[in-house]
């Protein structure tokens, strides 16, 4: 186990990038060869819905047609209960 030289976290010596701060290690060039893919993994949250939402292939709804259709009768039956009970003018 090492440190990052840029925030002072232990990290595994195999390490690529400081999976604290990000930093490139010493590892970032040294180990790499021409043809092998850099893999950086960030495990946090927005990462790894964007990551959900796309290996599926769809995006999830937040809320279904059933509860739309709830709220437009509540607000027509507020509507109509407000020109039952407003106040008359004439």
């Amino acid at each position: 186990m090492r440190y990052c030289s840029h925030c002072g976290k232990e990290i595994n010596d195999e390490a690529v990038v400081c999976p604290a701060c990000g930093c490139a290690t010493e590892n970032f060039n040294g180990q790499q060869k021409k043809d092998q893919p850099i893999i950086i993994n960030n495990n946090n949250s927005a990462s790894a819905a964007a990551a959900a939402a796309a290996s599926n292939g769809r995006v999830r709804k937040k809320h279904s047609l059933l509860f739309d259709i709830i709220m437009i009768c509540c607000t027509g039956g507020l509507w109509i209960i407000w020109m039952i009970i407003r106040p008359k003018y004439y």
